[in-house]
């Protein structure tokens, strides 16, 4: 199942215009000694995220608060971490009005957006918003990469892909 749901993955990003990316807990840190080689993992996940959305237009917002993300390929300036570190830049509110910007900047043209790995833990961040810029950008495909919480809203219809797998195994 894995390879045909990145399979799907791919295809969705390659018709897509502009792609939005969550990135949830399924990509958190892990804590002591084994957690080196899962660190290790999701960096490596990461840059392959980044090999899969070079030349898109793209933009991720993550609700872990490790700084993980910025050890990999995808580039600082299109990438928001509202509950990260305060002396971040991309914590603060004015990467948080560029993010808004750039997703008001989507409406009426193709957008893949990508949920890795969100669960509930802050559904207001991504979870929610993205459930709702999916109903209300008809050209859209929401994908929802999880391995607990892969259920999708009735409003995405035909639009909407749900993979019942952990997000950090299908790209690592």
């Amino acid at each position: 199942m894995e390879q045909k749901g990145l399979d799907a993955v791919k295809a969705a990003v390659d018709q897509a215009e502009f792609v939005l990316v969550g990135i949830g807990e399924e990509f958190q840190k892990g804590e002591g000694p084994e957690g080196e080689e899962k660190n290790e993992r999701i960096v490596r996940a990461y840059n392959r995220l980044a090999d899969l959305l070079q030349g898109k237009t793209y933009f991720v917002i993550t609700e872990n608060r490790d700084d993980l993300i910025f050890s990999s390929r995808l580039l600082d300036f299109f990438i928001v971490s509202p509950l990260g570190d305060e002396n971040r830049e991309n914590s603060g509110q004015e990467q948080w009005n560029a993010y808004l910007n750039w997703l008001a900047s989507t409406l009426n043209h193709r957008l893949c957006i990508l949920e890795l790995g969100v669960g509930f833990a802050s559904p207001q961040i991504i979870r929610w918003p993205f459930e709702k810029t999916a109903m209300f950008n008809l050209k859209s495909t929401l994908i929802r990469v999880n391995a607990r919480f892969p259920q999708l809203t009735e409003q995405t219809g035909d639009r909407g892909i749900s993979i019942g797998e952990n997000a950090l195994e299908l790209f690592s």
